[in-house]
């Protein structure tokens, strides 16, 4: 690593190694936040602050917090940008939160959250909810005159939007620069930063080097302007970023600094597991065209051998309409159904696309 940057190894994903164990020291300011964190903390050396945060987490959190989490948060105090690489499930969002929790509730302090999809950010104002954290998802529809003063007053900890609608939502833009917001301001979070990346590809003109995937999950919330975030999230009061992803190649990073219009040594990097050990991939090799769909008649006995009820579920993804229904063929088949079945209730399988309204999405899953 360079600079200042802390590399953190982990192989236990309910553990991490600190390889580089000695925190910056906190970093020179220029422009004064307005909210900071009591000097009683900024004041304590490496040893006693990561105390303190493993102390503040139990009072929370009925597990105790992983090594990388305490590193991650500790680095934010000290008033560094952070880069966190670990894999899905690690706790990466509560990183967030426990440097949350180091401000006393009366300050009002506001932790503001993007997130590449609406749906990310209502799961996550539920989990907060559960936690006694008050917290809000802001879709293109949702924010109002109102709503933006309840926000402004600080009534809200936790604020969840779209990149969409932090820049191109004039009363949101108005909201943000307001010094009532920024004074409250006291960390960013990109969660899925791996996406500055991938919307900057869109804005170059280059997105059509993305994999398959990537373009069936992701390209058609792209906006070229998305990849002109950095701009924004640098415009406020020495506010730190926390960056959070669990699938960020080396290009991708060196791209996002970029855009940050930040350098390696400014953003101290944090690696946690990246592997989850109760997760499997099995590979099977294919005797039928993709087309066809025919090789997953080999993955599915007959409902004579297990009813429909007892079968794990499965998540079968399919670049368009006509393919689902080639799924939906072949599937029958193997289960001995009638192959051109496709009842909406029926209790073997079930179809959506990204196009289906929320409310029959539901629905088809009742």
């Amino acid at each position: 690593m360079e600079g200042s940057s802390l590399g953190l190894s982990v192989r236990d994903p309910s553990d991490a190694h600190v390889e580089t164990t000695t925190l910056p020291p906190a970093k020179a300011k220029g422009k004064k936040r307005n909210l900071e964190l009591n000097q009683d903390i900024t004041k304590l050396d490496d040893e006693h602050l990561k105390n303190y945060v493993a102390n503040m987490s139990k009072e929370h959190y009925e597990e105790a917090p992983k090594k990388l989490q305490i590193d991650t948060v500790c680095n934010l105090a000290r008033g560094y940008h952070s880069f966190v690489l670990a894999g899905t499930g690690y706790g990466k969002s509560r990183i967030g939160e426990l440097y949350f929790h180091m401000y006393a509730p009366q300050r009002k302090p506001v932790v503001l959250v993007l997130n590449p999809l609406d749906s990310l950010g209502e799961d996550q104002v539920r989990e907060k909810t559960k936690a006694n954290i008050k917290a809000i998802s802001l879709g293109k529809m949702v924010l109002t005159e109102e709503l933006a003063e309840e926000i402004k007053r600080g009534d809200y900890a936790f604020v969840y939007l779209s990149p969409e609608v932090f820049l191109n939502n004039s009363l949101f833009t108005d909201l943000y620069f307001s010094n009532k917001f920024q004074s409250q301001l006291v960390l960013i979070v990109i969660d899925e930063a791996h996406m500055i990346y991938v919307w900057g590809l869109v804005e170059s003109g280059k997105a059509k080097f993305l994999s398959v995937r990537d373009r069936l999950q992701d390209y058609g919330i792209f906006r070229p302007s998305y990849g002109k975030l950095g701009d924004r999230l640098m415009a406020t009061n020495n506010v730190p970023l926390l960056l959070l992803s669990a699938t960020c190649r080396p290009v991708a990073v060196d791209a996002i600094l970029a855009s940050l219009m930040l350098k390696r040594v400014d953003m101290p990097f944090f690696h946690g597991e990246l592997v989850r050990t109760e997760i499997r991939i099995l590979r099977i090799t294919m005797q039928n065209p993709l087309k066809s769909c025919e090789d997953l008649f080999r993955m599915f006995s007959k409902e004579s051998k297990i009813k429909d009820k007892d079968l794990l579920p499965t998540l079968i993804y399919s670049g368009t309409r006509k393919a689902t229904l080639s799924v939906i063929n072949v599937l029958n088949k193997a289960r001995g159904k009638k192959k051109d079945d496709y009842d909406s209730k029926s209790p073997l399988v079930r179809r959506y696309h990204a196009c289906t309204g929320t409310r029959k999405k539901k629905l088809e899953l009742l």
